[in-house]
């Protein structure tokens, strides 16, 4: 990939760290991966780098604010962008759908659309397989897990893990995520991934096992080491767990 540019959304915070990634490809169509939250610093930077070119085009990697909420703000500075996401979101007129195997000029260069639910039912990967190089949004970082909720909040964890496994077959030799630093080996972060979510079930059914099967408590338990802001987070994963498991959370306090 050449002429590739990370410019932070200026939105830090405790689950978005400094602030999203979003990935100016530069080139004949000058494209962004993600779209911030339409922070006027974000804009500014994004036109500084075009130097008075317009932005042709916009590929969202799914729908959750931190990633498409800046699109208003992008249409309003830049008027003729186009803007794709996943298909079936009728909430977003205007916006091009993006299908599993699409392809879509990015820059100077083309892309392909690689379907990854479970994060988000509408989540998508941009995939460059001449350079094998994969931009994964919150498919995974490199310091830290994602957070997968429950399907009431659009969530699958069967989803996720059968997304991570698509992924590894590709063989990326780097990864762009959504948020933090570039994935030098996402082959081995994935089995990093996948090896965790298997020991986060253990644990989980050792719970069940011994008689703790309220949500809270499971949480209490599972993840006693994790930071208590990021519990609302850690909850979600466990309900989803345990949907994964067929189980249906019980919500009695502590």
């Amino acid at each position: 990939m050449v002429l590739l540019t990370n410019i932070f959304a200026r939105n830090p915070g405790t689950l978005t760290g400094p602030g999203n990634n979003t990935y100016l490809i530069d080139g004949a169509e000058p494209t962004l991966i993600d779209a911030g939250v339409g922070h006027p610093d974000h804009l500014n930077e994004l036109a500084r780098v075009l130097g008075g070119r317009a932005l042709a085009r916009v590929l969202v990697t799914h729908g959750h604010p931190d990633h498409a909420s800046g699109v208003p703000a992008l249409r309003a500075r830049w008027p003729g962008v186009l803007v794709h996401k996943w298909v079936g979101d009728g909430a977003n007129p205007g916006w091009l759908p993006l299908r599993d195997g699409d392809t879509v000029c990015a820059g100077g260069d083309v892309l392909q659309v690689i379907y990854t639910p479970g994060h988000a039912i509408d989540h998508v990967c941009f995939w460059q397989p001449e350079s094998r190089e994969l931009f994964c949004g919150d498919m995974m970082t490199k310091t830290t897990t994602i957070m997968v909720p429950p399907a009431a909040r659009g969530g699958s964890l069967r989803d996720y893990l059968a997304s991570l496994q698509r992924l590894a077959a590709l063989e990326p030799i780097v990864a762009w995520p959504g948020h933090g630093e570039v994935i030098h080996a996402p082959v081995q972060r994935i089995a990093e991934y996948l090896a965790h979510r298997a020991e986060r079930e253990r644990q989980v059914v050792a719970c069940l096992d011994n008689g703790v099967t309220d949500l809270d408590g499971i949480l209490a338990r599972v993840y006693a080491d994790t930071a208590p802001a990021l519990w609302p987070a850690a909850r979600l994963t466990v309900e989803a767990l345990l949907e994964k498991l067929g189980r249906v959370p019980r919500y009695d306090a502590i």
